[in-house]
């Protein structure tokens, strides 16, 4: 089932954020006091991210500075969780990131440029975190030889790629938030056949469309409706 349709799901998903919140607060409260930063009160967001873990954004303009986190990912309710030991490194992971723009960075550990380059490695061996770009299951459970990632360059042409890999999210999150349809609208959906579109729901990375086919009506996400071979009829006429 598309996890869009499961509402069950995502209620129960939601109902966690406050839970989420706490455990993430009370971490970085205890990094904060380590490190006399300020982490724990940097505002958290929650969305239901299929190709983000988690993110740490700067202030800058018209952009506020929080963490972010997918709830399909840090969930207590979905039917595979992380591990707590799996969450907890990702939640460090990206308190290094915000420690990079905080934290005094020695000038021996300024010697690879990147969103996930040296400085950052240097705060991950700080909190603890695996100083790897991409989560792997268990890898938490793992001791990172920091001192060999701290001093080695790492000969790894995909790094660029990787330190564009936000960048290119944050664009496709615009993207994907910007409303193609209008109410009204009547389209051809290869698996429910004609349907009118009732309501448009404009969310942080995504719009949910809510269309009516015959006597149902569906909950779609607008990109992967744009995705299927649909096909616009037109707005149907008032009778």
């Amino acid at each position: 089932m598309n996890i869009w349709e499961n509402t069950d799901l995502i209620r129960a998903l939601q109902k966690e954020i406050p839970i989420l919140t706490a455990e993430i607060q009370a971490l970085y409260r205890e990094l904060d006091r380590k490190f006399h930063l300020n982490g724990a009160k940097v505002p958290l967001t929650f969305g239901l991210d299929k190709d983000l873990l988690g993110s740490y954004t700067q202030a800058g303009i018209n952009e506020e500075e929080h963490f972010h986190f997918s709830l399909l990912f840090v969930g207590r309710s979905l039917e595979h969780p992380l591990s707590k030991e799996d969450r907890h490194d990702l939640y460090k992971h990206e308190y290094a990131h915000y420690m990079q723009y905080h934290y005094p960075i020695p000038k021996e550990y300024l010697w690879q440029p990147g969103i996930h380059g040296s400085a950052w490695k240097y705060c991950c061996s700080l909190v603890g975190a695996v100083p790897t770009p991409y989560y792997k299951a268990g890898e938490a459970l793992i001791k990172p030889d920091y001192e060999k990632v701290l001093k080695n360059p790492i000969h790894d042409k995909t790094i660029p790629i990787r330190d564009t890999y936000r960048r290119e999210k944050e664009y496709q999150d615009q993207k994907n938030r910007t409303v193609q349809f209008q109410v009204g609208e009547v389209i051809l959906h290869p698996k429910f056949g004609e349907g009118v579109i009732e309501q448009i729901e404009q969310m942080t990375g995504s719009v949910r469309l809510y269309i009516r086919f015959n006597e149902d009506i569906k909950m779609i996400d607008q990109k992967w409706l744009l995705k299927t071979k649909y096909r616009k009829i037109g707005d149907r006429a008032d009778s």
